[in-house]
């Protein structure tokens, strides 16, 4: 059996370890480096190894406050400040459920029995924590859930906590539960300064949203970065970071992430929608009769094609399944299949300065000019010049194209929309197969079968092609 002293500690210990000495933030090349002195590494890059281990534990016992720079947990929530609102039931029963507000101010996994709680000149509260099994509901039907409560009856009592009153939570220890209560008067709260800290803090976190490499933010993450960033994190404390989010019309939250509030649901999200017989509904704005009959010209090129493009106009008052129509004669699709629309929405550009977008969907058209997006109007989408769509036509395929609104004018005298005004100057491929017999036919089809690469296409005329009957052929966009 070996010996204690000759067992290799894991990353984990390494970095706890390093952490827990630890008195403000730590630059991620000396604590890689250090990290790696103390632990022998047999892999071929321990560095890379190292940075492997930091991605596993970011948001679990430290966090990222920038890319060169880490912090651990205990210090990023340190002197953390939140309220929650007490309703009547609170004051009736003095209980609090805490299993649902609690656990994102906590280590992972902390075990809610053991959290403590401090008036403010940091006495021990009369309080009691207990579970208790209840039903609760979801998609998949009712199930048993075990319920965490804090009885805090007598501290209410003393503190002559009415409806409406908010206790005011101050952690004044993380790594151990412990928290500081303190009420404040429902009348007594600052209304202006309250709005203005939930706002920053909401700010916080869809910035750090925007700039995200995904469209997401994984919440043991994201909740003590945004923390560790505020401004007087000690000072006058903001709603739970939930119930901030839950007010702000640009995100929504689950029960591990945070998302664009337009952003593609889950699976779970649309079979939850589905069940509850919610229909999918795409905002748009109301227009009067002459932004209606503004015309609307995009550039629509083909994504991995771009020097393949068309010019369309349409009117405001007409709608995607116009636009599709028109996209669909512009390119020679074929009329058999679906089409969809996304709108392209800026996001923070990256290090190198390119910009990002983000997809939000506006819905499908199906060959018969119905569907879920079909009905949406051009000018109640809210577009503004420079604004960019994505289109995909046939979703087997998925012939994907890029929208650029280029300019929004009012329509020309006896014009009839939508129309194509502009296109690529096509460059024509001769039939190979009539270049062989000295002739110069323009191709309009290539048979895939038979193409070896670029460089090597068999293209041919409608007369050729049909010697190529039985492979598969498409026709070319010019």
């Amino acid at each position: 059996m070996p010996r204690p002293q000759d067992i290799t500690p894991t990353y984990e210990q390494i970095m706890t370890q390093l952490l827990d000495a630890a008195s403000g933030p730590v630059p991620v090349k000396k604590f890689s480096e250090e990290v790696i002195s103390l632990r022998i590494s047999h892999a071929k890059d321990p560095m890379q190894a190292v940075r492997n281990q930091l991605r596993q534990e970011n948001g679990r016992i430290f966090i990222f406050l920038d890319a060169e720079t880490l912090l651990p947990l205990r210090l990023a929530m340190q002197g953390v400040r939140f309220r929650l609102q007490l309703d009547r039931d609170v004051i009736n029963t003095g209980r609090i459920r805490i299993d649902g507000c609690l656990p994102s101010y906590l280590p992972r996994e902390f075990p809610l029995e053991k959290i403590k709680f401090l008036d403010v000149d940091g006495r021990p509260i009369d309080y009691q924590v207990t579970s208790a099994t209840e039903k609760e509901s979801s998609i998949f039907g009712t199930y048993d859930h075990k319920a965490w409560y804090a009885y805090l009856g007598a501290w209410l009592r003393e503190q002559k906590v009415y409806p409406k009153a908010y206790i005011l939570f101050t952690i004044l220890d993380w790594q151990n539960g412990v928290f500081q209560l303190e009420h404040e008067q429902y009348a007594k709260r600052d209304i202006a300064l309250l709005q203005q800290r939930n706002q920053l803090l909401a700010d916080l976190f869809y910035e750090m949203l925007d700039k995200a490499a995904q469209e997401d933010l994984i919440t043991r993450e994201a909740v003590p970065t945004v923390y560790a960033h505020l401004p007087e994190k000690s000072g006058y404390p903001p709603d739970h970071w939930m119930v901030v989010l839950g007010k702000d019309e640009r995100m929504r939250v689950d029960d591990w992430s945070i998302h664009y509030s337009d952003g593609k649901l889950s699976p779970l999200d649309n079979l939850a929608r589905e069940l509850a017989g919610e229909s999918r509904t795409i905002a748009t704005l109301p227009f009067s009769k002459d932004q209606g009959n503004l015309i609307y010209r995009f550039k629509a090129e083909l994504k991995h094609q771009p020097k393949i493009w068309r010019e369309v106009e349409i009117q405001g008052k007409q709608t995607l399944s116009d636009l599709n129509e028109s996209l669909v004669h512009a390119f020679h699709h074929d009329f058999d299949h679906m089409g969809g629309f996304w709108r392209l929405v800026p996001r923070k550009a990256t290090n190198r300065g390119v910009t990002r977008y983000r997809e939000v969907e506006l819905g499908e058209v199906n060959p018969f000019g119905e569907g879920d997006g079909a009905d949406l109007k051009i000018a109640g989408l809210e577009l503004s010049a420079g604004d960019r769509l994505k289109f995909v036509f046939d979703f087997g395929d998925w012939i994907e194209h890029t929208l650029i609104l280029n300019a929004i004018e009012a329509p020309q005298a006896g014009a009839k929309y939508p129309r194509e005004v502009a296109r690529n100057k096509p460059k024509y491929m001769n039939c190979v197969e009539c270049e062989k017999k000295g002739r110069q036919v323009v191709a309009k089809w290539i048979c895939l079968k038979c193409s070896k690469g670029p460089k090597n296409e068999v293209v041919l005329c409608g007369k050729c092609v049909k010697k190529h009957e039985e492979h598969y052929v498409e026709e070319i966009l010019y």
